[in-house]
């Protein structure tokens, strides 16, 4: 058994318009096609397929996303 138990949030799942807002606020979220850039360069995680046509990404993965972005925008920077 996983020594972690997981919390709700763990498993909550985003559609892309929920995962585009999360990434780029309410106000002007992410553009679907810069979204999967991302995905193709690691920026992004990416989705749960399932089913045709229907994908979901996990909230914890997001947060652990922007949580690196964050980092590695705050680390200093080599001379």
């Amino acid at each position: 058994m996983n020594e972690r138990a997981a919390s709700d949030d763990d498993l909550t799942l985003l559609d892309k318009d929920e995962t585009c807002r999360f990434f780029g606020g309410q106000s002007s979220p992410l553009n679907p096609a810069t979204l999967y850039r991302g995905i193709k360069t690691g920026k992004y995680p990416a989705p749960i397929k399932q089913g045709a046509g229907t994908s979901r990404w996990l909230r914890s993965e997001c947060q652990a996303a922007l949580r690196k972005i964050i980092a590695e925008r705050d680390a200093p920077r080599a001379a």
